[in-house]
């Protein structure tokens, strides 16, 4: 009996085909430009070049197995999995690689550089006070720049499209915001509430604090626990800053601001707007918060549009003080039995705290250590600012660039 050898060229020419791109991709200088490179800390770099060499190098391992399997020639249709299974991982690992490489080239020049490093700092002390506080360690984070409306954030600790784990925090800011990145700290709040698990805690006693609203409303609230929580942790380091840039965002037509779709972790945008008002209201009692809100419902008339989801929104409405209530005075184990406010005090960015702060600055902001530990309330100050001026926002706004390209060329890159 004549046994036909099987023809394995045409997979091996396959195989080759992936495996050289593979010892391309690990040539990870020619994705990643050296001025992006240089542009982010020392340890961050570090750290994101060991995932994506040891990214690489699985990959690798992996090619190897295949060549084995097909030098072997034994079972075609294996052979054949084999080679395919192989282009699925290789494709995988790009989009890790490429994920992380795309979001460093953003820094395309030193200006736009320091502004991201300028945010880097700013996403990292957001998270180190209260994760050190809890005995939890700060992840590494880097910022990138990219279009579009909303920010996001790729979790230290998620897993990433080759199966690894991110061993760093990834935040998109986009644009138009990057002189107004409150945004970013919403991000470190959805890194934060997965660390201290808080989210499903919150969710829990936001059913359960709502329930007099009816089972509708407390179900509703619960399901936006985890947007809820980002919300909260953004205000409390940046205060109504944090809720004028929110409003920038999610405002836009009619039929978006009253959309609600069923499992979606954000809340209806008309709802969001006022929790995050309810927020200024309950801490700081009238200011011009009071005037947005105003604003806001005359423009976005519930009784103009009738939208379908209007009665929903008036009884959720009618839950907000509860709600805000339940995230920022009720103890958590996520906090170690303590309240958010116990931790992080949203008085210290209230309105008048932020104009005593600025009348103590003077030629403190030249200073890089200054400016590195108060960065935040920088921040909130430059966004109630911008939020407020009624004339001179340009102003404002070369204000916050200023300072924010300072804190960014001040920090150490070894």
């Amino acid at each position: 009996m004549i046994v036909k050898k099987i023809n394995v060229i045409p997979l091996d020419r396959q195989l080759q085909h992936w495996l050289n791109a593979t010892s391309r991709l690990g040539i990870l200088e020619n994705l990643a430009s050296s001025h992006a490179w240089d542009g982010i800390d020392t340890n961050i770099r570090q750290t994101i070049l060991e995932s994506m060499h040891r990214s690489v190098d699985r990959l690798r391992a992996d090619g190897q197995k295949v060549k084995n399997l097909l030098a072997k020639g034994n079972d075609y249709d294996a052979m054949q999995r084999s080679v395919l299974a192989f282009r699925q991982r290789y494709l995988d690992t790009e989009s890790t690689i490429h994920f992380f490489s795309d979001a460093l080239n953003s820094r395309t020049n030193s200006s736009t550089s320091s502004l991201l490093r300028a945010c880097d700092i700013m996403c990292r002390r957001s998270m180190e006070h209260i994760l050190k506080s809890l005995g939890k360690e700060v992840p590494y984070c880097f910022t990138y720049l990219d279009k579009g409306l909303g920010a996001s954030i790729l979790k230290s600790g998620m897993r990433l499209w080759d199966g690894s784990v991110s061993t760093v925090a990834a935040i998109k800011i986009t644009f138009h915001n990057l002189l107004r990145p409150t945004a970013a700290i919403h991000e470190t709040g959805h890194q934060v509430a997965h660390i201290l698990n808080w989210n499903d805690e919150l969710a829990s006693q936001l059913r359960k604090q709502l329930q007099g609203f009816g089972a509708v409303v407390a179900n509703a609230f619960s399901s936006w626990s985890s947007e809820i929580a980002a919300d909260i942790f953004a205000f409390v380091h940046t205060g109504y800053a944090a809720v004028a840039s929110l409003h920038n965002v999610v405002v836009g037509g009619p039929r978006s601001v009253f959309l609600f779709h069923e499992g979606d972790p954000h809340p209806i945008s008309f709802l969001r707007i006022l929790f995050n008002i309810e927020c200024c209201k309950f801490f700081y009692g009238n200011g011009p918060w009071t005037e947005l809100e105003e604003n806001f419902k005359e423009d976005y008339s519930l009784d103009r549009y009738n939208p379908r989801t209007a009665p929903l929104i008036r009884n959720c409405e009618k839950a907000l003080r509860v709600a805000v209530e339940t995230c920022l005075t009720m103890r958590f184990k996520a906090f170690g039995g303590k309240c958010l406010c116990d931790i992080i005090d949203p008085g210290n960015v209230s309105p008048e705290a932020l104009h005593n702060f600025e009348r103590t600055i003077g030629v403190l902001e030249h200073s890089n250590a200054w400016i590195n530990n108060e960065c935040l309330r920088m921040l909130a100050l430059s966004g109630l600012r911008i939020a407020t001026a009624e004339r001179e926002i340009e102003t404002e706004f070369n204000k916050q660039r200023d300072w924010a390209l300072r804190l960014g060329n001040s920090s150490t890159l070894n």
